[in-house]
């Protein structure tokens, strides 16, 4: 009996000190210290794309503002600025496990992202970048889907009528969110409650096209994906997203054109997220993508098992090989709509649905942009969507400026990204609220968290982990 208890002592001491040696491994490192705000730099451009450019000018930062710009004492050029970048549709880690808030919210400063927009989910990383526990990008967050019946996710509030569309749009609003989400399951009806009772309280709408619905009279300030460009048809309702998402093989001229008028006539935004539909093809070459520089910078876990196209969290699952070629067919139709309504004068948001199927926080916002490039746009037009457009949309026209008095959100580059958006890879330092950080302290940071994730002993842990609940998942799905 004694030895029985001693073995047992033995045995819960040895599981509470490996209990607690996975812990330690688990914790992430400390975040990137925020330096002091107040800086001078000597003899940069300053570049607001597609509006203006300077003649060399020395600039000084205090208080999170752009407090002086004089003209350069010194000759030659030491770098351009431009505002920092915008990404209008992010969500936050697959996973709730430790530092991961963090990483994402680094991995987007460390890529020029200084705005971004959480299209659903909770605040945690806003109120957390804004109470200074660490930096990151100023976010706005839209908290919980509003859909109809039956919700596609759990914590959804559902939405039928005017008392219920009123109750969720206020519950929204009182726990402290900036916009409002709208999804697939909505009525007509229902999405006008929505929209009406978000003016009230001055919140914008954003979301799918339900697909009871068609855009030309659609309730949302700011269109997500490419849902709702393609014709609907009858048996939409019973139809899976990612499949009715291949019927943008009928976007001719005449839908684009519907489109570009009745975006003209009631004033919606979109944000394509072309990445998201690049990916319908791209992940048939998952090996591709497993080995890319963008997947390393986040655990192995997100690459080898949620991204997997088989076992993993992705609409590759849904997709057979030739749907995949389908999707790689119909994508330059895609191309030439964003190109057309670019042309027509409708607003272009960029936006990347990061983490979904192998888009990184912050390095998919640079693949959108040259996604977006590769429409026809130069890569001075799809700064001015991201660095302009996008960042005065999310945050008022204060922002996306370089004046003395605005607001110090912006990335210094060795080289000038409208030249090439290849040079978007030259950033030297990345500046937000008038915090200065230099490419040097991002580096070793970004190495920081890499001897983290990369360590043997939290990869296997984080395996395992990841593991049991894909296959609890897949036992539900059953």
């Amino acid at each position: 009996m004694r030895r029985t208890m001693k073995v047992t002592l033995c045995a819960g001491a040895l599981f509470i000190a490996l209990g607690a040696l996975a812990l330690r491994i688990l914790q992430p490192p400390a975040p990137l210290a925020i330096p002091a705000s107040s800086v001078e730099l000597h003899s940069v451009v300053l570049v607001v794309p597609g509006q203006s450019r300077s003649a060399p000018v020395d600039l000084t930062l205090e208080r999170g503002y752009i407090s002086d710009i004089r003209p350069a004492r010194a000759a030659g050029i030491t770098g351009y600025i431009l505002p920092g970048l915008a990404d209008a549709h992010i969500h936050g880690p697959m996973l709730p496990l430790p530092g991961q808030n963090e990483l994402f919210a680094f991995l987007y400063l460390y890529h020029g992202v200084t705005s971004a927009r959480m299209a659903a989910g909770d605040a945690r990383m806003r109120d957390a970048i804004d109470g200074g526990e660490y930096p990151g990008p100023r976010v706005l967050s839209c908290g919980p889907f509003l859909d109809g019946k039956p919700p596609l996710w759990p914590n959804s509030l559902v939405v039928t009528d005017e008392p219920s569309a009123e109750a969720a749009v206020e519950q929204v609003a009182a726990e402290g969110y900036d916009c409002i989400k709208v999804y697939n399951e909505l009525t007509a009806e229902a999405s006008r409650e929505i929209y009406q009772a978000a003016k009230q309280r001055s919140l914008a709408v954003i979301g799918h096209v339900p697909w009871r619905q068609n855009f030309d009279a659609v309730y949302i300030d700011d269109i997500q994906h490419l849902v709702g460009w393609a014709p609907r048809s009858a048996e939409d309702g019973a139809t899976e997203y990612i499949h009715r998402l291949m019927k943008l093989k009928y976007l001719d001229q005449q839908r684009v054109q519907a489109l570009i008028d009745a975006s003209l006539a009631r004033g919606f935004a979109l944000t394509p997220t072309l990445v998201t539909l690049q990916r319908k093809f791209a992940l048939s070459d998952y090996a591709d993508l497993e080995q890319s520089d963008a997947a390393a910078l986040l655990p192995s876990y997100y690459r080898d098992q949620l991204w997997h196209p088989q076992r993993g969290l992705v609409s590759a699952r849904l997709l057979s090989p030739a749907q995949h070629d389908q999707f790689r067919a119909l994508y330059p139709q895609a191309q030439r709509a964003v190109r057309s309504l670019y042309e027509a004068g409708v607003a272009l948001h960029s936006g990347t649905d990061s983490a979904a199927e192998f888009i990184v926080p912050g390095a998919g916002l640079l693949e959108e942009l040259q996604l977006l490039q590769q429409t026809g746009l130069t890569p001075e037009q799809v700064l001015e969507i991201s660095s302009v457009n996008t960042v005065r949309y999310l945050h008022g026209k204060a922002y996306g400026r370089l004046s003395v008095g605005a607001p110090a959100d912006f990335v210094v580059y060795a080289m000038d990204p409208t030249q090439d958006l290849a040079n978007l890879d030259t950033r030297t330092a990345v500046v937000r609220n008038g915090v200065y950080f230099e490419r040097n302290a991002l580096e070793e940071q970004l190495q920081r968290y890499q001897v983290w994730f990369n360590h043997p002993a939290y990869r296997v842990i984080t395996t395992s982990l990841v593991s049991a609940g894909l296959f609890a998942v897949s036992m539900l799905s059953h």
